[in-house]
């Protein structure tokens, strides 16, 4: 995590790539998703195979996040949100919205959010919880 807040703030001054936005957030939000997925397989016993199933799922969900995260930042209200909205775009701040605007960036929280859906399948047998925790980052208003 440490590195990608290391790169976010490295890169401020220049305007970055959707690679190179993918490569910081999946080093912050998605390496703290991956591992608190992995954990809670790891403590449950599982199987490699779930292993890898979670950390896809943990990555998926990170990059979902973010990327509504970015979205509700342009789009919300300070009330709704419960922080001040469109510091990203005062703080000149690299952020999906602003490189890809709202139209790609909820197709793309939708792909993803189908994706970590899909490394579900077949490897963990309930999965209603998670699914719908993926479900919430097309619609989450916070």
């Amino acid at each position: 995590m440490c590195a990608g807040q290391y790169l976010d703030m490295v890169g401020e001054s220049e305007i970055l790539t959707e690679s190179e936005l993918d490569d910081i957030n999946s080093r912050k939000t998605g390496a703290l998703l991956i591992a608190a997925c992995r954990m809670g397989v790891a403590a449950a016993g599982g199987s490699g195979e779930m292993l890898e199933a979670a950390a896809h799922y943990g990555a998926c969900v990170g990059a979902a996040f973010q990327i509504r995260d970015d979205i509700l930042d342009v789009i919300s209200t300070s009330e709704e949100l419960g922080k001040p909205v469109g510091s990203d775009a005062q703080e000149h701040k690299n952020t999906y919205m602003a490189l890809l605007g709202e139209e790609r960036c909820m197709e793309m929280v939708e792909n993803l959010t189908n994706k970590a859906k899909s490394a579900l399948c077949g490897t963990f047998n309930d999965t209603k919880f998670l699914c719908d925790l993926a479900d919430s980052m097309v619609t989450r208003r916070k």
